[in-house]
């Protein structure tokens, strides 16, 4: 699989031989899944599911163990996978207008993530909950919470309140191209749009 976020419960990124989004779902097994970036490529053991699947994430697979890093695919490299997975111009991101979508309208027949490729630079800036991050698609001005934690850890040690695309590209080292938009696990009967990931162009 080729990463391109982890968090604390597992780790999103694309089947290196089907071409499709996994979201792999393990238990930590200590630091060594923590230091996971994107475009790491890793292997794991699927293991079988205690759990029916969540129709909020269709794509979810568990993993026996945290996966085993076994290289690295630079940007470049990187774009024979990604551009397959571009959000369709023009269609509501992931498949609805808004941010959110009530629980009991999913049925785990649509994709939970997309990749959206930006016509501009994304801005972020801090809000009441945490970190927002704002980008123009198509026509219409997009804002999601921001849940890389590898960005945010960064934005938070500047401190600043908000950031511009020049802003980022100099903080992350790289232009902000590409935005990985999914589906949280169901609040309060919702889920919601977020920005998992901010990617670098090839």
């Amino acid at each position: 699989m080729l990463v391109l976020v982890a968090g604390v419960d597992g780790c999103v990124g694309v089947d290196l031989e089907s071409g499709a989004f996994v979201r792999a779902s393990y238990r930590r097994g200590g630091d060594s899944d923590a230091d996971l970036a994107p475009f790491d490529v890793v292997v794991g053991e699927v293991a079988t599911a205690d759990e029916p699947p969540d129709v909020s994430r269709p794509e979810t697979v568990t993993l026996a163990a945290p996966p085993r890093r076994t290289g690295y695919l630079t940007a470049r490299k990187a774009e024979r996978y990604l551009t397959p997975l571009h959000h369709p111009n023009r269609a509501p991101l992931l498949g609805f207008p808004g941010p959110t979508v009530p629980y009991w309208t999913l049925a785990g027949d649509r994709p939970s993530l997309t990749l959206v490729e930006l016509v501009a630079g994304p801005q972020v800036r801090r809000v009441r909950w945490g970190w927002e991050c704002r980008f123009p698609w198509h026509g219409a001005r997009h804002a999601f919470p921001l849940t890389d934690a590898r960005v945010t850890s960064l934005l938070d040690e500047v401190g600043w309140p908000r950031y511009s695309s020049r802003d980022l590209h100099r903080l992350l080292g790289y232009r902000t191209r590409r935005a990985l938009v999914m589906l949280t696990p169901p609040r309060h009967g919702y889920c919601y749009k977020v920005v998992a990931a901010l990617l670098p162009a090839g």
